[in-house]
């Protein structure tokens, strides 16, 4: 074996011991709600709503375009299988409940090619917007202190988070959720 094949070998080595080691240590739970109305997290509700970032043509798209709706923010990344798996269900409900008042939007912790890349061969109906590895610690300030990924928040019209996922969501899982949230 190469030298390159050894070190990619310790790599996925590693890399799979670190996983084994956060799912034992609880790693995909849901966390509980916010208990403030006032700010998600550290991050003020005008702090939160101003976050930008770029779509993958390159337009700037702040949050505050969907405060008025139940937004359900999923970090994600083209290299992380979890996330991967559970964009197919996202955008299935997403569909399912656009009607509803309820708008979806993927921030991915990855470079603008690579999601540029994936949105061009996945059909995924809401924002794809590149917030890269420099957001990473937006994540911790909105409660998920491990900054791991899929990390996924319900955020009420006004800002008020109503849960924290950490951890992939399934379809059904994310229905229940919304259904809890939305009259009748």
């Amino acid at each position: 074996m190469s030298r390159a094949g050894r070190r990619l070998v310790v790599v996925a080595f590693l890399l799979a011991a670190g996983v084994a080691g956060w799912l034992s240590a609880g790693g995909l739970r849901a966390l509980p709600p916010a208990a403030s109305s006032e700010t998600p997290g550290p991050l003020s509700v005008a702090q939160f709503y101003a976050l930008a970032f770029a779509d993958v043509d390159g337009t700037r798209r702040p949050l505050s375009e969907w405060q008025d709706k139940l937004l359900v923010v999923n970090f994600w990344a083209t290299w992380c299988p979890p996330c991967r798996k559970e964009i197919p269900d996202f955008a299935a409900v997403s569909e399912r409940y656009a009607d509803r008042g309820v708008q979806f939007v993927g921030l991915g912790i990855d470079s603008a090619d690579n999601i540029a890349r994936f949105s061009r061969s996945e059909t995924v109906p809401y924002p794809l917007l590149v917030a890269g590895t420099g957001s990473l610690p937006i994540m911790a300030s909105l409660g998920n202190p491990s900054m791991a990924l899929p990390f996924t928040l319900i955020v009420a019209p006004g800002g008020r988070i109503l849960r924290r996922q950490l951890g992939p969501m399934d379809g059904k899982s994310l229905q229940t959720a919304l259904d809890s949230m939305l009259p009748g």
